[in-house]
């Protein structure tokens, strides 16, 4: 079972800390700023009637005449509760004032690019598996787990520390597909990244989501290579004959951020397909040139900002392959 998940746990863990996810951050942060300014122009204005109400009390005492002991008494008693009402909310504006941290715009693009680059650092071989270990119960809380026989698979519910739940489901090899036999799904899917992904790069993903051999071993350029020679699935073209490209290159030839190509895909303005949950997304090369895509890129460059992308599920489907890294 923990050979068959922890490359799926992984790649969720990464999907909530990829880009999106700290965009998602930064847009929460955004509105919980929002609601903590309003707070504070609330609080400024009682602080600036408390300390009103302090200068008239003070200056209605200093005003009474000193025989007057009675008048003179009430009104201190209202002159030193007014100075502690103002301390209060000063109190109470500085507390308010430092609940939410401010990010500069550097801060914010160092944080997107570390987003950009963690797949990168997780699959680094100098990356401890001790750290990798430390980051999943840190992030992870509690999978309950059920399996179902048709279609073999195990179904996984993650149940995160902030408090949030979703749903994975990995899967289980046939009976008979176990012993030398590569499954039809891990097949299709050498074929589908042949298209855009070199042996190496290949190698990568099928290891990273969790795939093995019909021998239970994990992946290299030999055993990729085999399957491909052995179905006809031909070598990837080099990178300026590729009809299919990944991401990044979609990016690099629109000369945006990868960003701005993911979003475009979760709001279906550029067609991409993906073979199964968690592969890398491929898209045809011509359909760059289609015209809502011209104009969605046009106004990326001109700085406006295009509709952000506002679900969980959506990020899910939004899995960066190790090919472009």
């Amino acid at each position: 079972m923990a050979l068959i998940g922890v490359g799926a746990f992984a790649v969720e863990v990464l999907e909530a800390l990829q880009p999106l996810g700290v965009q998602a951050t930064f847009d929460a942060l955004d509105h919980s700023q929002n609601q903590t300014d309003e707070k504070r122009r609330v609080l400024e204005l009682a602080l600036q009637k408390a300390r009103y109400e302090a200068d008239r009390f003070e200056r209605q005492y200093q005003a009474t005449e000193p025989e007057n002991r009675l008048v003179a008494a009430e009104l201190e008693k209202r002159w030193n509760n007014s100075l502690s009402h103002v301390v209060e909310m000063e109190r109470r504006l500085e507390d308010v004032s430092a609940a939410v941290p401010l990010l500069t715009p550097g801060q914010r693009e160092h944080l997107l690019a570390l987003g950009e680059d963690l797949e990168r650092l997780w699959d680094h071989p100098r990356s401890p598996v001790t750290l990798k270990k430390r980051i999943l119960r840190t992030v992870l809380k509690e999978i309950v787990v059920d399996t179902a026989d048709d279609p073999p698979s195990v179904h996984l519910k993650l149940h995160w520390a902030g408090g949030s739940h979703t749903e994975l489901t990995v899967r289980k090899n046939k009976t008979g597909y176990h012993n030398h036999i590569n499954s039809e799904e891990v097949t299709e899917l050498i074929r589908e990244l042949a298209l855009v992904c070199e042996d190496s790069s290949i190698v990568s993903i099928l290891n990273r989501m969790g795939y093995r051999t019909g021998n239970g071993n994990t992946w290299n350029e030999k055993r990729v290579q085999h399957v491909r020679h052995t179905k006809g699935f031909p070598v990837c073209p080099p990178p300026e004959q590729r009809l299919w490209i990944t991401m990044q290159q979609a990016a690099d030839a629109l000369q945006v951020s990868s960003m701005v190509v993911r979003r475009l895909i979760a709001q279906k303005v550029l067609p991409a397909k993906q073979f199964i949950k968690f592969a890398p997304w491929v898209i045809e090369r011509l359909h760059l040139e289609l015209p809502a895509v011209r104009k969605a890129i046009r106004i990326v460059r001109t700085g406006r900002r295009s509709p952000s992308v506002a679900s969980n599920h959506a990020q899910n489907a939004l899995f960066i392959d190790a090919a472009e890294v």
